[in-house]
């Protein structure tokens, strides 16, 4: 029976119990104690050259052509599942915090959607969103806003919009139609928009649109179909033009 040392820690077995890997000879506890399997690809790699994390092992040519790293927190991530920031390809973020970095912006990217907050007494609510233009995508004008419309509670947040030249949207978490007209401050907000040198309905690039709850209409697909709200827009509509 032949004897000979493991290539790691070199204590002697027979060589029939004996792993051949990477040119070497392993005893059992050293090949599960120093090495470990990719888990995109399978194949076997030294613990030591993981190119993932304690999460998941990645051999190096599989980290560099399907992963990368959160920018913010270091987390290994799919390259599908990455969120890139204002079309730096460099800087990728995990969805954690991709989220943390969307809720500290005053203007959020296009997709952006938070949890809705219904405001006011009743069965019918109604979310604006209201795209103004003309005096830039800028968030110290989206702060000013925002402080205005948030002084009394998460009433309001400003998007990315790609149809306006130079500008973005403002949208409302759901409402009744009573406290639009009565609570939220909408004339303070549009005429701050307005002495920053924002236009809305004279830009003509700009869209107004207003969203209702569904079940305002009744329980049933049919009843919701057919029932307008056309009374309803033309109160908000009227009420919030900015010029």
């Amino acid at each position: 029976m032949e004897i000979i040392p493991c290539g790691v820690c070199q204590c002697q077995h027979p060589m029939e119990e004996l792993y051949e890997f990477d040119d070497q000879l392993l005893c059992d506890d050293c090949l599960s104690s120093e090495t470990t399997f990719c888990d995109r690809c399978g194949d076997r790699i030294w613990a030591d050259d993981n190119a993932g994390d304690e999460h998941i092992h990645l051999c190096q040519s599989c980290y560099d052509r399907y992963y990368t790293r959160c920018s913010r927190c270091g987390q290994v991530i799919s390259e599908m599942d990455a969120f890139y920031q204002d079309g730096d390809c460099d800087e990728a973020l995990c969805q954690e915090c991709n989220t943390r970095y969307q809720d500290s912006r005053p203007i959020h990217d296009y997709y952006y959607k938070p949890k809705p907050i219904f405001y006011g007494d009743g069965s019918r609510y109604f979310g604006v969103e209201l795209e103004i233009d003309g005096a830039g995508e800028s968030n110290a004008a989206a702060r000013k806003i925002l402080e205005i419309a948030n002084a009394k509670g998460e009433h309001l947040y400003c998007k990315h919009d790609g149809s306006l030249e130079d500008g973005f949207e403002l949208v409302t978490h759901p409402m009744t139609l009573d406290y639009h007209l009565n609570h939220f401050p909408w004339d303070k907000l549009l005429s701050k928009a307005k002495s920053m040198g924002y236009t809305s309905h004279q830009a003509r690039t700009c869209g107004l649109h207003i969203h209702v709850n569904r079940t305002a209409f009744g329980e049933t697909e049919e009843a919701q179909d057919n029932k307008p709200c056309e009374i309803a827009y033309k109160h908000i509509s009227s009420y919030i033009r900015l010029d």
